[in-house]
C-alpha cells in the first residue's frame, strides 16, 4: 500500500509567529521612540524648570535694586497714575542674560521730594525674563522702628560703665565704649544687637549676646518726620490724618492761636484726660481735659470722639508734660514739642482697662506707651523730686536730653515706703536687692536717708542726637553716697508692640513684611499693586 506523505502545514503558525515577532518588535521601537521623546522632553524640562529659576533671581534681582533706591532715597518718583501715593519703575537687564521691571508705589499720600520715603510703607512689583521665562514677585516693606533700641545716638560716641544691662538694641553713630575690668557679673551686657558705625574697641570686655556689628551703615535720624506733615494731621487737615489706621484728628495747641485743652503756657497733665465720657454727649463717647469737652479741630465746637483722636498731641513751641495716663485717663499718645519737651513731674504709663462701676483703672486692657518728641532739647526740670519716673519713648530729633537742676534743686522724697526699683514690691527693707540680693535701696524712707536717695526711673527707648546726660543723678557726690542705683533705664519690651502713635521712623531703615510669587504673568505689572 502506497503511503502518501505527509506535508507540514506552516501557513498560519509561521504567520502567528512572524505576527508577534513585528508587533515585537514594533513594540521595542516605540518604547524606544517614547524613551528619546521622554528624554528630549525631561531635558527640555529641565532646561526651562533652569530657566524659569534664573527669571525668579532676575525678579529677585529687581526687589533688591529697589530696596536699594528706596533706603538710599534716589528713587526716580513720580506720580503715574495720580492718586496722590509717590510711585517709581526701574528695568535693566543682567550680566546672565536676564532682565527685570520693576514698579514700586508708597502706601500713604506724600510729596514726591524727602517725604515720600516718611510713608508708612511700599508695595514692589517685578518681573523677571530669562531667555523666554517670566516670573513675577511682589513684595511689601515697611519702616523698621526706632522703639526697638533701647538707646540710639546719631552723632557721638556711646559710653556704659560697669553693671550696664541694655535689653534693647544698641546703635551709636560714633564709638562704642565698653568698660574694661569689672568685676565678675557686673561686666556690661548687651541683651539684643549692639550698632557701631564706628568701631567698639574693647568689646571683648562685654558681654553681647546677640552679637555686634562695626562698621554699621548709618541710620537717618533728622529726616524722620516732617513738621509741616506732623501739623497738618494734629490739625486733621492732611491728606491722610490717621495713626496706624486709627483717628482722623489730633489735639493743636498754639498759644494765642489754638489751645484746645486750656493749658496756656502751663504743662499738659495726662491724669486730667477722660478718654470714655458717656455723659457729655448721650450716645457717643467724647473726650474731655479736666472736665471740659476737648473741641474736634475739624468740627470746632463740637466735641472730639474717642474713634476720631489719632494720638497726637503737637505743641508750636515748648511742651511741658507729667501725669498719669491708666484706665479712663489712657490712651497712647505722643507729644511733639516744636521746641523743647519738658518734663515736670512723674509720667506714668498704666492700660486701658478699667472697672466699669467705680471707673477705677483696674489693669486690664491694653498697655499705654507714651511718646515724648522734640525738634531741640528733651529735659528734665531743674525742680522735680530726687525720684522720678518717666515712662515714655524719648526722642530729639536734633539735639539730645538732660536733667536740669542740681542737687539743691531737686526735692527729697516724704517719709514712706516706695517701689523705688519698679518691682512692684513697695517697702522691700533693709534693701530691694537691686541690682544684686542683698544690696541697692531702702524702700522705707525716713529723715536719716531721704537726703542720700536719688533715683530716675526711664522706662522707654532714649533716641537722640547726641549723647545726653542725666544731671544731678550722674553726679560723682551722689553716686559715692547711694546704696543703690541713681539711673535705671529698663527698657520697657512692649514698647514695639505697642507703639506710641505716629512716632518717628528710621527714614533709611526697612524691613520686608511680605512676598509672595504671582502668577498671572500676562496682566499690567501695575495692576499687582494694591492701590
Amino acid at each position: 500500500m502506497k503511503t502518501t506523505p505527509r506535508v507540514r502545514r506552516l501557513g498560519s503558525e509561521e504567520g502567528s509567529t512572524l505576527l508577534i515577532a513585528l508587533l515585537v518588535l514594533g513594540s521595542l521601537s516605540i518604547l524606544a521612540t517614547t524613551i528619546v521623546v521622554s528624554a528630549m522632553g525631561d531635558r527640555n524640562l529641565s532646561k526651562y524648570e533652569r530657566h524659569s529659576l534664573m527669571a525668579l533671581g532676575a525678579a529677585e534681582s529687581g526687589i533688591a535694586w529697589a530696596k536699594r533706591q528706596i533706603v538710599t532715597q534716589t528713587a526716580d518718583m513720580t506720580d503715574y497714575d495720580a492718586d496722590g501715593r509717590p510711585d517709581f519703575t526701574l528695568s535693566d537687564s543682567l550680566s546672565n542674560g536676564g532682565s527685570f521691571s520693576v514698579v514700586a508705589e508708597a502706601s500713604d499720600i506724600k510729596g514726591l521730594g524727602i517725604t515720600a520715603y516718611q510713608s508708612n510703607g511700599f508695595a514692589i512689583v517685578s518681573e523677571g525674563s530669562y531667555l523666554g521665562a517670566v516670573r513675577r514677585v511682589k513684595a511689601e516693606i515697611v519702616h523698621d522702628s526706632f522703639l526697638k533700641f533701647a538707646r540710639f545716638v546719631s552723632i557721638n560716641d556711646l559710653t556704659y560703665a560697669c553693671g550696664a544691662a541694655l535689653t534693647g538694641e544698641v546703635y551709636t553713630g560714633g564709638d562704642l565704649n565698653v568698660p574694661c575690668g569689672c568685676s565678675s557679673g557686673q561686666e556690661a551686657q548687651f541683651l539684643e544687637s549692639a550698632y557701631a558705625v564706628n568701631d567698639i574697641p574693647n568689646a571683648g570686655c562685654g558681654i553681647f549676646y546677640r552679637g555686634y556689628v562695626t562698621d554699621a551703615e548709618e541710620i537717618d535720624l533728622e529726616n524722620s518726620f516732617d513738621w509741616t506733615d506732623t501739623e497738618d494731621k494734629a490739625q486733621g487737615r492732611a491728606a491722610e490724618n490717621d495713626c496706624e489706621n486709627k483717628g482722623d484728628a489730633g489735639i493743636y495747641i498754639k498759644i494765642g492761636t489754638s489751645d484746645p485743652l486750656s493749658t496756656g503756657t502751663n504743662e499738659i497733665n495726662f491724669s486730667l484726660f477722660d478718654f470714655h465720657n458717656t455723659t457729655m454727649v448721650p450716645g457717643d463717647t467724647v473726650i474731655t481735659y479736666n472736665g471740659v469737652a476737648v473741641p474736634h479741630p475739624q468740627h470746632f465746637p463740637n466735641p472730639m470722639k474717642y474713634s476720631e483722636f489719632n494720638g497726637m498731641i503737637v505743641v508750636v513751641g515748648d511742651a511741658f508734660v507729667e501725669g498719669t495716663m491708666d484706665g479712663k485717663s489712657a490712651h497712647p499718645v505722643t507729644v511733639f514739642a516744636k521746641d523743647d519737651l519738658v518734663v515736670m513731674d512723674d509720667i506714668i504709663a498704666g492700660h486701658t482697662g478699667f472697672d466699669e462701676i467705680s471707673g477705677n483703672p483696674d489693669g486690664s486692657g491694653d498697655p499705654v506707651n507714651i511718646g515724648l518728641v522734640a525738634e531741640d532739647l528733651v529735659e528734665i526740670d531743674a525742680n522735680t523730686r530726687r525720684v522720678l519716673r518717666v515712662d515714655g519713648a524719648l526722642f530729639s530729633r536734633t539735639n539730645t536730653w538732660r536733667a536740669n537742676g542740681d542737687t539743691g534743686t531737686h526735692g527729697q522724697l516724704p517719709s514712706g515706703p516706695y517701689d523705688l526699683d519698679l518691682d512692684g514690691i513697695t517697702g522691700e527693707t533693709p534693701f530691694n536687692n537691686d541690682p544684686v540680693p542683698g544690696g541697692g535701696w531702702n524702700e522705707v524712707i525716713t529723715a536719716s536717708n531721704t537726703g542720700k536717695t536719688w533715683v530716675l526711673n526711664i522706662t522707654g527707648p532714649i533716641i537722640t542726637k547726641y549723647g545726653g546726660s542725666a544731671g544731678p543723678w550722674s553726679s560723682g557726690t551722689v553716686i559715692a553716697n547711694a546704696d543703690g542705683p541713681t539711673r535705671r533705664y529698663n527698657y520697657d519690651l512692649d514698647v514695639t508692640e505697642y507703639p506710641p502713635p505716629c512716632y518717628p521712623v528710621p527714614l533709611n531703615l526697612w524691613k520686608e513684611v511680605s512676598w509672595t510669587e504671582i502668577f498671572d504673568v500676562r496682566t499690567d505689572l501695575a495692576s499687582h499693586l494694591p492701590n
